[in-house]
């Protein structure tokens, strides 16, 4: 008989094995997709910029900049250290410190949501269901990229992990840890602010059940060093900048500029039914179609179903005021009103504002396809057992059902990052060897200058520097050229391999 000592010394070597199946498969899969990238994100310029800049004059490139400045700190500082290794001023070296933050911050992340999901459904489903979310495309592809979502994550994932254990644990000081989690993630996302509204929440919770879990004393102490430690750690950017929501406030006002003064929003058109009609039902309804495709697209169709059966099986049983319940129920209504506010209002929404529902909805992906499982074997594992010989019990249709998500995911996960714009470097490489560093370039894709080493001015398809010595338009498939022949002569063309863009470099 197993004593208590020997049952929690085999749950930690478990738990040891799965975090280092987790972790191991997390960066093999991030460094082969690091090393394959062809060209990162729009973003991903903006972000190494401001750290660049960050290094001369952090306070003014603070004030002027748009993103927030926690991701470009930490490119800095991965940057500084790889430089005493390596010459890193090139901009593959920029770039390849902030892909290594990304990948570093996603290990930290699946660590972290391993225990959240253990908390929610337990180890086996959490191991499973961290495991599904390392294969999926499109999250392995952001922890790949030189994007903020895996950082904003992982602090959005520990402060989750804080509330569920001071909520359960009654341990008012707890909070104190869940402020600053919210507050350094608030400096690399403003989204990681909902923290604060989890907390809030639940301690109001205390003040209105009559069973409470906390005394007023420890809710009043679990209230101040809540919000305190969030100040501590974002109130100096705060008042920095003036506003609780500067990002918010600086998209409608600030000029165009040169590739990395200033981040210049990318234009979202609205349909015109949006537009119009606010939030009218039929504007509702659209939301959360394009919720769903979102989210669906993430989870390569294939895991709706199971995500639908276990979020039902969840729900069925157990309490609402759970501490993993009940910060998980308001995680998903918080994360799906602001989606729905954001297209309903800006007519926008991309899978990277949907990903927080996918990441901490993971782990009933599993609870699914295990019930689903247990249909396949009540229908079909009598005739696979008789011509087969062999044992088809559940375990055996959850790994069929497993493996065909990998064969369904595989494809898309080792497909190099951006394959398909092999014309973007190589429109910079002969920018880079035809051009003198001094020269101005106009581009409308700012990654191009960057990765030639050049500067950049943004180039609108109308007005072009009267400093710039090439002009460099990306044309998509089926685009006209805004450039007329009698105006600059054409200097080189770049096709895409797949043909959706066209890349053409004009001499001034």
């Amino acid at each position: 008989m197993l004593t208590e000592t020997s049952v929690e010394k085999f749950q930690k070597r478990k738990a040891i094995v799965h975090l280092s199946i987790l972790l191991g498969t997390t960066l093999c899969i991030g460094l082969y997709l690091i090393c394959t990238t062809v060209l990162v994100a729009k973003d991903s310029v903006i972000f190494v910029k401001y750290a660049q800049a960050l290094a001369g004059d952090p306070s003014s490139t603070m004030l002027r900049e748009y993103q927030h400045p926690g991701y470009p700190v930490l490119i800095l500082a991965i940057h500084r250290i790889a430089d005493t290794v390596f010459d890193g001023s090139s901009p593959l070296g920029w770039i390849y410190s902030a892909q290594a933050v990304t990948l570093i911050f996603r290990l930290l992340a699946a660590a972290v949501l391993y225990f959240v999901g253990r908390r929610i459904t337990g180890e086996a489903f959490a191991f499973w269901g961290v495991l599904i979310l390392i294969l999926l495309p499109k999250p392995a592809h952001f922890g790949s990229d030189a994007l903020s979502d895996w950082p904003h994550i992982f602090f959005l994932a520990a402060g989750f992990l804080l509330l569920m254990y001071a909520a359960a644990g009654k341990k008012w000081w707890l909070f104190g840890l869940v402020g600053v989690s919210s507050g350094v993630g608030y400096l690399i996302r403003p989204e990681c602010v909902q923290l604060i509204i989890f907390g809030l929440l639940w301690l109001a919770l205390q003040l209105f059940r009559t069973k409470r879990t906390m005394s007023l004393k420890k809710t009043a102490l679990a209230l101040v060093v809540l919000l305190v430690g969030f100040v501590v750690a974002a109130g100096p950017y705060m008042k920095l900048k003036g506003s609780m929501f500067p990002k918010k406030r600086l998209v409608q006002s600030l000029p165009a500029a040169r590739f990395g003064e200033v981040y210049e929003p990318q234009r979202r058109m609205p349909s015109r039914g949006i537009y119009t009609a606010g939030f009218a039902p039929s504007d509702l309804a659209r939301a959360l179609h394009k919720l769903v495709e979102m989210i669906g697209d993430t989870l390569m169709w294939f895991l709706v179903l199971p995500l639908a059966i276990g979020l039902y099986k969840y729900y069925r049983r157990g309490r609402w005021y759970e501490p993993g319940k009940f910060f998980t129920t308001v995680l998903i209504l918080l994360n799906t009103a602001v989606m729905i506010l954001l297209y309903c209002k800006y007519g926008y929404m991309s899978r990277r504002h949907t990903f927080p529902l996918v990441v901490f909805t993971i782990f009933h992906v599993p609870v699914g396809l295990y019930s689903l499982a247990y249909l396949l074997r009540q229908k079909f594992s009598a005739k696979i057992e008789s011509s087969f010989s062999i044992k088809a019990d559940a375990n055996f249709w959850f790994a069929v059902l497993f493996v065909s998500c990998i064969v369904i995911c595989a494809p898309k996960l080792l497909r190099p990052i951006r394959s398909g714009s092999r014309n973007y470097r190589q429109a910079a490489e002969w920018l880079a060897e035809n051009t003198d560093a001094g020269d101005i370039i106009d581009s409308s894709d700012g990654r191009i200058t960057f990765y030639a080493g050049r500067e950049g001015v943004q180039y609108d398809g109308r007005v072009i520097s009267k400093d710039a010595r090439y002009v460099v338009e990306v044309l998509k498939k089926g685009a006209a050229s805004t450039i007329g022949s009698e105006e600059l002569a054409v200097a080189k063309r770049f096709e895409s391999p797949d043909g959706k863009s066209k890349i053409v470099i004009y001499s001034n």
